[in-house]
């Protein structure tokens, strides 16, 4: 494919940056690791390039405190597909991605242009929380873009996308904050900063409504 012989030399698996767009040019580093393999002879270096993963991951659970930690538990382990949000609209071509931009900037939609690959392990497991902040934001839509569709390799040569995966928010008509790497715990909170988040309701909060008909009723 054009996309992959062109774009992935050049492309790497991040843990996270966040560059503010709006209110200042300036990026903001963080610490950055890059998917390699490591030996296994020092006992100081983990064994696998990634955390395990755990109900107890504070970077992944804590953003979502109102959630149960089987919302981070892996696909494999899931018994029935999650369907993927009405919201969460591929974008394929160069037409496509004008008309998500033009609408993100020119009728001031909220958006988040979402730059993944298949092949990027923190991409896979940024995925399905991308699918939940969309399912929590329903007024926001979320662009997912694979840097390897032959029709997008030109236009993120343009837009010079140098690493997976890429979160860019848009609000107001303009793009206000780009967050590079897998960082959990950052896109979340920048969801919520950015955008009206909505929290399912929890069994205790169904009983309690349940409860309080059961007493009208009686009255």
């Amino acid at each position: 494919m054009r996309g992959k012989s062109i774009l992935r030399p050049f492309l790497t698996c991040r843990t996270f940056s966040v560059r503010s767009v709006s209110s200042s040019s300036s990026r903001i580093l963080f610490n950055q690791s890059y998917l390699m393999s490591t030996p296994q002879t020092n006992s100081s270096i983990p064994k696998t390039p990634f955390p395990i993963w755990t109900p107890k991951n504070l970077n992944l659970s804590r953003p979502f405190s109102d959630s149960s930690p089987d919302f981070f538990k892996p696909s494999f382990m899931e018994t029935e597909p999650v369907p993927v949000p009405e919201n969460v609209v591929p974008v394929k071509s160069e037409e496509e991605f004008d008309a998500a931009l033009s609408k993100a900037k020119d009728e001031s939609v909220p958006a988040v242009f979402y730059f993944t690959a298949t092949w990027c392990a923190p991409c896979r497991f940024i995925g399905p929380v991308m699918d939940e902040l969309a399912r929590r934001t329903p007024e926001v839509t979320v662009y997912k873009m694979d840097i390897d569709e032959e029709g997008l390799a030109r236009k993120l040569e343009k837009l010079k996308i140098t690493a997976v995966p890429t979160v860019q928010y848009f609000k107001e008509g303009k793009q206000e904050v780009e967050v590079v790497g897998g960082d959990a715990t950052h896109i979340i909170q920048t969801m919520k900063k950015l955008y009206n988040m909505r929290y399912p309701k929890t069994d205790d909060s169904k009983q309690d409504a349940t409860s309080g008909e059961e007493v009208n009723e009686k009255n």
